[in-house]
């Protein structure tokens, strides 16, 4: 990577975009294989250099894992993508769709009609959503007496009604660390502890791992996440009792994870070598193919085209493109990308983590850092120089051996 690159990136960590920030990418040939770190573990008096190996909250980086997990068991032969899942959760089963509140303010439930599949834990489109960033559900959850400090389990944390019927529309959401509780019944394991067998294992990883897992020595090597209250504010430490994982008592299979992001990366070379270590040449395929119905895709465009929705989604979506869901990412579907091919699959995690996986320009790349809200601009910009880097670099004579 050019040099005029990296003095940006570390003019970035002096001018407090981020505490540190950690770059990888490879390419399909072998000749980029750059890792480089930059800056700190927190922001202060007590910070240590970042390290590639440092640990960091994936977040919904863990979205991945657990899709990669779920195509493993349809490989096996228990269960397919069109499987009805009630009969496996039937605490989200039994969950009726709310439409909104009447004049009194009294929640306005009806009865779930289609079912819901697998596909649609894993695509968003099961009606699941965070409650967080939907207000009717937020209000839902007020007007019943939750309380939001209390969320260790997936019944305190993701036991509420749906907002639309399954397969009929799109919505981030929980859907994921619903497919996860799905893969334990069929498993009869954790999320853990069939992840460490089939998943990471076969890469040699041993520094992933769910809340409920974490290492003392992992814990000691974890950046601090750091909150900026303003696109203009400066950065401060986050304290740890305030983290959305804080008291996780099981597998959150849609953000519980915490991983050193050098074993992070052997998920995404191997998916792009598509070397047959975690997933056959098909499974790999359907991943990367769109899954979502009709009337889903159109519910993805128009999320999709909600700036006010897009700014939090870490990393740039130009309105031009058009997006729909493999499993385990969003997927590219269409060539109006300026770098990234059709069939390019994407995501992040909360505190602005990201990574990309292009098999038609055979590139993938991956950024960690440690900074709340997600899809701030600061980091957002320096996100995008990255990946515009690494796809260059890939694209060069004899690409960038480092």
């Amino acid at each position: 990577m050019s040099s005029s690159f990296e003095e940006k990136f570390e003019q970035a960590v002096k001018d407090g975009v981020f505490p540190g920030a950690i770059l990888m990418a490879k390419d399909k040939s072998g000749k980029l294989d750059y890792a480089k770190v930059f800056g700190n573990t927190c922001i202060g008096d007590d910070a240590k250099p970042l390290q590639l190996n440092s640990i960091l909250f994936l977040a919904s980086m863990t979205k991945l894992l657990t899709s990669i997990a779920a195509m493993q068991v349809i490989e096996k032969g228990l269960i397919s993508l069109d499987t009805d899942v009630g009969p496996y959760i039937p605490e989200l089963a039994d969950q009726p769709i709310l439409h909104g509140f009447d004049d009194n303010d009294k929640p306005i439930l009806m009865k779930r009609k289609n079912t819901i599949k697998f596909v649609h834990l894993l695509t968003h489109s099961a009606g699941t959503a965070y409650d967080k960033m939907v207000p009717m559900l937020d209000k839902y959850r007020t007007s019943i007496g939750d309380n939001p400090e209390v969320r260790t389990t997936m019944k305190t944390k993701c036991v509420y009604p749906l907002i639309f019927e399954p397969g009929t529309h799109w919505s981030y959401g929980t859907g994921i660390d619903w497919a996860g509780k799905v893969i334990e019944k069929l498993t009869n394991q954790s999320l853990q502890g069939y992840l460490q067998e089939n998943v990471f294992v076969p890469l040699s990883i041993d520094r992933i791992k769910f809340t409920p897992y974490l290492t003392e020595e992992m814990k000691k090597d974890s950046a601090t996440i750091s909150l900026r209250t303003s696109p203009t504010a400066k950065l401060f430490n986050l304290p740890a009792h305030k983290n959305i994982d804080v008291g996780d008592a099981e597998c959150f299979g849609g953000h519980g994870c915490y991983a050193d992001m050098t074993e992070y990366l052997k998920i995404l070379e191997s998916l792009l070598l598509d070397d047959e270590k975690l997933l056959s040449k098909a499974s790999t395929a359907t991943m990367f193919s769109p899954h979502l119905t009709p009337e889903s895709r159109k519910g993805i465009k128009q999320v999709f085209g909600m700036k006010e929705v897009v700014s939090l989604f870490v990393g740039k979506f130009p309105d031009n493109v058009t997006y729909d869901w493999g499993i385990g990412g969003v997927v590219v579907d269409s060539g109006d990308d300026d770098h990234r091919k059709q069939g390019t699959m994407i995501w992040s995690g909360m505190p602005n983590n990201f990574w990309f996986v292009d098999r038609v320009k055979g590139v993938c790349g991956l950024f960690g850092t440690q900074v709340y809200p997600p899809g701030d601009p600061q980091v957002g910009e320096m996100i995008d120089l990255f990946e515009r880097e690494a796809y260059a670099r890939a694209g060069a004579d004899g690409g960038a051996k480092l």
